[in-house]
């Protein structure tokens, strides 16, 4: 099989504080543009802080402290400050460029990701959120020190409230949100604990300059997310399967020609605003990579596969008809094996 590079990237936290300061409730209208002004509000707003985060897995439940300092509209550096296996370790992102760097190990990674910065895929995601959610407001509570408005984004089809956000009012910074499971449990939180905005960040914070003796290794090199769906195929270097089904809400956001470590992946995108479904194939015959993590096995029509799971992420493969076939989202093992079973060509 493939082996599929797909970080389980899931943003979390610490407790939130309840404290509630009362607030008019807004017009539909204005929690749709109040959703959309958060999403953008990175582009246009700088900031220092500390963020805690925390993530449910299977059995146990992981968290971080980082330091982040972004300056806009696209530069960010995130350090780790606990725990202590992961202390000094740090990111930096310029544009759709990533510089990880491990002092512990002495590595270095550079990965590529155009569809990071794509306005095809945030727009999209923006129409697809309004299409699927409905965005309630709630009251004004205190977070990291200053007021934020509480909007609950609710599953039009399911009427689960899937995540909520605390609003920065002032700049509209999102300063924490939870993302919760189909069944109403908590998936992962982030926080920020404290938070300053300002432009005045030294450029020497975003340098990315490897360090001397350190070892360089192959990062992640997708390409341009394009909306030219049947171009993107025909570029594949062999004949590429769409899924017939997909669960309700989820369209095909985008589609890109990616490779690492020399092995080449065609990826569909698929979102429903909030929750992601990435689709990776490929004609080649080489092991999955699980980034070490133990493999569970299932079956479904008669094919073997595996699939690992952290908190809300679940990863799928299996092979078929000469191709390997990954499958990454937010979804739980019975919605992705659907999906898989309709792949099937």
């Amino acid at each position: 099989m493939q082996r599929f590079a797909m970080a389980f990237a899931i943003a979390t936290a610490a407790s939130f504080p309840e404290v509630t300061l009362a607030a008019p409730t807004p017009a539909p209208a204005d929690s749709n543009a109040l959703v959309r002004a958060a999403l953008e509000a990175p582009r246009h707003v700088s900031y220092v802080g500390q963020i805690q985060t925390i993530r449910w897995g299977m059995r146990n439940a992981n968290a971080t402290i980082q330091r982040v300092e972004h300056l806009a509209p696209s530069s960010t550096r995130r350090t780790f400050l606990a725990p202590e296996a992961l202390y000094g370790e740090y990111d930096i992102t310029l544009g759709t460029t990533t510089t990880k760097i491990d002092p512990k190990q002495h590595r270095a990674m550079i990965s590529e990701n155009p569809s990071s910065d794509n306005a095809i895929t945030m727009n999209t995601n923006i129409v697809l959120l309004a299409a699927n959610y409905r965005a309630v407001v709630g009251p004004v509570e205190i977070v990291a020190g200053r007021p934020a408005t509480t909007v609950s984004l609710v599953n039009r089809f399911t009427g689960e409230r899937m995540m909520r956000l605390w609003i920065d009012n002032s700049t509209k910074v999102v300063l924490a949100k939870e993302a919760y499971h189909q069944d109403g449990s908590l998936a992962w939180r982030s926080r920020f604990d404290e938070i300053r905005f300002t432009g005045e960040i030294p450029s020497g914070v975003f340098a990315t300059a490897i360090p001397q003796g350190f070892q360089e290794v192959e990062g992640r090199r997708f390409g341009d997310m394009s909306d030219d769906l049947q171009r993107t195929l025909d570029e594949a270097g062999f004949k590429a399967v769409n899924p017939r089904y997909l669960p309700d809400g989820f369209k095909i956001i985008g589609a890109e020609n990616s490779s690492f470590r020399g092995l080449r992946n065609l990826h569909l995108l698929y979102s429903d605003g909030i929750r992601t479904l990435s689709l990776f194939e490929n004609n080649a015959d080489s092991e999955p990579d699980f980034g070490g993590v133990k493999p569970s096995t299932t079956h479904f029509e008669g094919h073997d596969a595996e699939y690992v799971k952290d908190g809300p992420t679940t990863l799928l493969t299996w092979r078929e008809h000469g191709l390997a076939f990954a499958l990454i989202g937010d979804l739980d093992l019975k919605k992705l094996t659907a999906i898989a079973i309709s792949v099937i060509p």
